[in-house]
């Protein structure tokens, strides 16, 4: 579980409250976008891949793009609709970009495209280019206007997924077709104390992997786009129910030892939010080739 979860849904959280209260299968097409990128990756990579992670810490870590999509709470059926009639119109015209969506539990939708590089970045913006060229003016624009009209605030980021700072058990406590509800933990830092987090996090793996623990956490680091130096903690559960239930008994294996890497973390941060919610297969969007290729995660 994650090493830095904070204020949220559930008194319980670990790393900042001092204490209490997989290997990957095939993918599935409800799964999150982490297990489908793992998963995929682990296949493609299992023969070198280290026990622990995906990537060597030479190699540049995965880039994703996220938009921030606030609604209006009264308005969230119909910008469902819409946004579902325009992954229709990019499977008609063949839109050659995979995003995956996640809703919150307070009216944000994140919508999670995933990025080679930042040149990556005029391929998205070149394939939308295209798609309203094949849609014509028209048609495009009078989607664009209509999501518009349900959202109240829209924000991008750049994240890389640090697999070398995430917890990536072998054997995993959930199968993806369990999960059914994750957490975002951001933690804002004070400047200049990424170095010392970034240690802290390693000894949060350490800790865990001694206690036995099976759920992952998965660590983000933003880049452009955001007041950093910020981080993400990404987690799941079956329900909210069961993911406080596993906080609990988290840190009631960690103890003392807990507590004390907990305060040492708190010191570093600046401010935290936490976010909850579900993965939404129905308003993600794979090219027919990668339809069958289970989620991008953040």
């Amino acid at each position: 579980m994650s090493p830095f979860l904070l204020t949220g849904l559930w008194p319980k959280k670990r790393r900042f409250d001092g204490g209490l209260p997989k290997s990957y299968s095939l993918p599935d097409k409800e799964a999150p976008m982490r297990v489908r990128i793992l998963t995929a990756l682990a296949l493609a990579f299992s023969a070198l891949a280290p026990p622990c992670g995906l990537f060597s810490q030479e190699s540049a870590p995965p880039l994703y793009l996220m938009a921030d999509i606030l609604v209006d709470v009264s308005r969230a059926a119909e910008y469902e609709s819409v946004l579902k009639d325009l992954i229709t119109a990019l499977g008609k015209h063949g839109f050659p970009v995979q995003f995956d969506t996640y809703s919150t539990d307070d009216s944000h939708y994140y919508i999670i495209y995933g990025l080679e590089n930042y040149a990556g970045v005029d391929r998205w913006k070149a394939a939308w280019s295209d798609l309203a060229r094949k849609m014509g003016p028209d048609a495009f624009q009078s989607l664009r206007r209509r999501m518009a009209a349900a959202e109240l605030e829209r924000d991008y980021r750049f994240w890389y997924f640090r697999t070398d700072i995430s917890f990536l058990p072998q054997n995993e406590r959930l199968k993806p077709k369990e999960i059914g509800y994750y957490t975002w933990d951001y933690v804002w830092l004070v400047p200049g104390a990424e170095g010392e987090f970034e240690a802290l996090n390693k000894e949060w793996i350490a800790l865990s992997r001694s206690r036995g623990a099976r759920d992952p956490f998965l660590t983000y680091a933003s880049d452009l786009g955001s007041n950093g130096p910020v981080y993400c903690w990404f987690e799941y559960g079956k329900s909210a129910a069961d993911y406080a239930l596993a906080e609990e008994k988290f840190w009631k294996s960690l103890g003392d030892d807990g507590a004390a890497l907990s305060k040492r973390t708190r010191a570093l941060i600046r401010r935290t939010e936490t976010k909850t919610g579900r993965y939404r297969p129905d308003l993600s969007y794979a090219p027919p080739p990668l339809a069958e290729v289970s989620p991008i995660l953040l």
